[in-house]
């Protein structure tokens, strides 16, 4: 059982990041139960959220403890954010950018073998590091290895097996309270005593190979498996764009399309829309190493041939090949290029006018009168939201303060080595600050302490759905207004720009890339409705791409 100290935190951790983030998990089903040794491998582009973000979704049921690990420097510390690290059981790992030196891990190697040998579950972050890019890091062979390792010990078991759990974790701002997360569990790659062999120096069909190969290949394996269910990206243009593709696609869908569904629909354009990126680096430089941003210095368009094998419905299934065929794409008679150039371009003019694609959706914009009404409804709506709110915004208002101070501090550092870390600190200062902002409520109102014990979480926690309707309400009002000052012939250029590139994008969409005709067909499921209004997981949102602002920001870096 885990320790009381560990549930404790767990239970602040799962608190504060379903307040700052909307969150959706998907895959629960594959996830290993206790007794079952367990890697949990997922990618890592948020910093210590990552960490939090996993002990907050596993069930207890499931995995009663999870072992992560991190860089060693935390022992070295003993702030509060240590202590937090070090209080879940978290093994401390040298990383060699820290010494400088070629490390030694030997104990720590140790701790998470025995771990495993006693059925429970380890997380090992494959890529390394944590960093602020489009694109996941190549990811290093220490899960293989570790796994091979425990094999080796455990090979007179007939009945042991490891199971891989990958996992991938996609946040659509990292950074941004209230925006939508996806937590998603792919089917576990499973490897008993008898994969020895293929870890080692012998494939299935008696041919050699290197130690240093197979476990390449399994470690490759892993990484196409994350990559294929995240918003992975040569960069951050290419994503913003593919967005705006699948809007024009399907962007009355909204948040009706579960968050899982969004992300694939996206990531089928960004796929597409990769080819252009990868087209212009073969023209820059055709005698230069095409590999270097893609996995252990291999294309994801090789063929590869996969050593393991899955966990599905309780069977060992053979795991289908993942390679790409490496061929020319056939646009019929769309130039990708200038598609994604014009995609580019109306996305900057939407962003210009401060008005989003389905505004301008219609054949004709709506009437002055209509615009005006809709602004008048939208106004009252959000003063009644502002006066439900404000007793609220005073309970948040020290942990709105301090977060939004250390945001500030952080973003004057180098962008790409330390944004990765705004969302960790804003998620554990609240988690420090929630505890003595109750206290210190409940003590003023002593004599009402009956009531107010649980009227002020109670408050706090609406604030943030009556807050959430607010901006939107704001956001849409300010919109309206902007569409109210738009002259008539400059909404139907805008409309005849967006209809050209949309019929583009729908051809592309259903003959090159599968998709439906009728964007309806990808509702595959109904939404959870929660607790109806009152649930902070309910979203009035036109989009997932949506957080607490009064603008709509397109771009990603």
């Amino acid at each position: 059982m885990a320790p009381l100290a560990y549930r404790f935190v767990r239970l602040l951790f799962k608190v504060s990041i379903n307040a700052f983030y909307a969150i959706e998990v998907d895959g629960l089903e594959n996830i290993p139960p206790d007794g079952c040794p367990t890697i949990l491998c997922p990618n890592h582009s948020n910093s210590l959220t990552d960490p939090i973000l996993l002990l907050s979704v596993v069930p207890p049921e499931k995995r009663d403890m999870i072992r992560m690990t991190a860089k060693d420097t935390f022992w070295k510390k003993n702030d509060i954010f240590s202590l937090l690290v070090k209080s879940v059981g978290t093994v401390p790992i040298k990383r060699t950018k820290d010494y400088n030196a070629k490390v030694d891990n030997t104990a720590a190697i140790e701790t998470l073998v025995e771990t495993l040998e006693k059925g429970n579950c380890i997380c090992l972050f494959p890529e390394g590091i944590s960093r602020y890019h489009s694109q996941i890091a190549n990811f290093k062979p220490g899960v293989a290895l570790i796994a091979s390792e425990t094999l080796t010990r455990n090979k007179d078991k007939e009945d042991f097996s490891i199971h891989l759990l990958t996992a991938s974790l996609v946040y659509i701002h990292r950074e941004k309270f209230r925006s939508n997360v996806l937590v998603k569990f792919n089917p576990p790659i499973v490897i008993t005593p008898k994969h020895q062999s293929l870890l080692k120096t012998v494939a299935e069909d008696g041919s050699k190979r290197s130690s240093e190969q197979a476990i390449n290949e399994l470690t490759n394996t892993m990484e196409e498996i994350v990559r294929s269910n995240t918003l992975d990206s040569p960069d951050w243009q290419t994503l913003r764009i593919a967005h705006t593709a699948r809007k024009l696609y399907a962007g009355e869908l909204g948040t009706r399309i579960s968050l899982s569904e969004y992300v694939k629909l996206t990531k089928k354009f960004i796929d597409l829309l990769s080819k252009v990126k990868t087209d212009e680096d073969d023209d820059n430089s055709e005698c230069s190493d095409n590999n270097n941003n893609l996995p252990n210095g291999n294309s994801l368009l090789d063929k590869k041939e996969i050593i393991v094998e899955r966990v599905d419905a309780g069977n060992l299934l053979s795991v289908d090949n993942l390679e790409v065929q490496n061929e020319k794409i056939s646009h019929k008679g769309i130039d990708l290029a200038i598609l994604a150039r014009d995609l580019s371009a109306y996305q900057d003019l939407l962003d210009s006018h401060g008005i989003k694609d389905y505004r301008v959706s219609r054949p004709t914009p709506l009437s002055k009168s209509s615009l005006i009404f809709r602004i008048y409804l939208r106004i009252i709506w959000a003063f009644i939201l502002a006066s439900l709110s404000f007793p609220g915004w005073i309970l948040w208002s020290p942990i709105f303060i301090v977060v939004k101070y250390k945001e500030y501090q952080i973003r004057k550092l180098p962008i790409e080595d330390n944004f990765d870390e705004i969302a960790q600190y804003k998620l554990l200062i609240s988690t420090i600050l929630l505890i003595p902002i109750y206290f210190v409520i409940c003590f003023f109102t002593f004599p009402f302490i009956l009531i107010t014990s649980w009227l002020i979480p109670l408050l706090m926690w609406l604030t943030i759905r009556w807050t959430e309707d607010f901006f939107q309400t704001v956001r849409s009002c300010l919109s309206l207004t902007k569409l109210l000052f738009l002259p008539a012939s400059e909404y139907s250029a805008i409309h005849t720009i967006r209809e050209n590139i949309r019929v583009n994008v729908k051809e592309l969409a259903v003959h090159e890339m599968g998709l439906p005709e009728n964007p309806e067909n990808l509702i595959s499921k109904v939404r959870p409705r929660g607790m109806g209004y009152f649930s902070i997981r309910r979203r009035r949102k036109k989009d997932y791409n949506e957080v607490l602002r009064l603008w709509d920001v397109s771009a990603y870096e």
